[in-house]
């Protein structure tokens, strides 16, 4: 797919995705399952969650991923949420 008219040749448009990829969250603060009860209640206010992943492993310390059931409903989530101070950090929600 080229990117459209007016962008450089090097960017990639990517179609916005109902999974959201949250970064800068809390890592030692708060055990694993609180985490994801925690970004459920959250997350949930904007409509139906499929999924939430959280992982303890290096890799994905201070991430997770945010399934919702549409695009329009985890582009409402993403746009609403982008900074909200979630356990004392500012998160960053992105579609994935």
């Amino acid at each position: 797919m080229a990117p459209p008219a007016g962008l450089p040749a090097k960017v990639v448009v990517v179609p916005p995705s109902q999974t959201l990829y949250i970064t800068n969250l809390p890592s030692a603060k708060i055990k694993k399952d609180d985490l994801r009860t925690a970004l459920y209640m959250l997350f949930s206010t904007y409509g139906p969650v499929l999924d939430v992943v959280s992982l303890k492993t290096f890799k994905m310390r201070g991430q997770a991923h945010i399934v919702y059931r549409d695009v329009q409903t985890a582009t409402q989530a993403m746009r609403a949420l982008n900074g909200f101070d979630f356990l004392g950090r500012g998160m960053v929600p992105l579609s994935f």
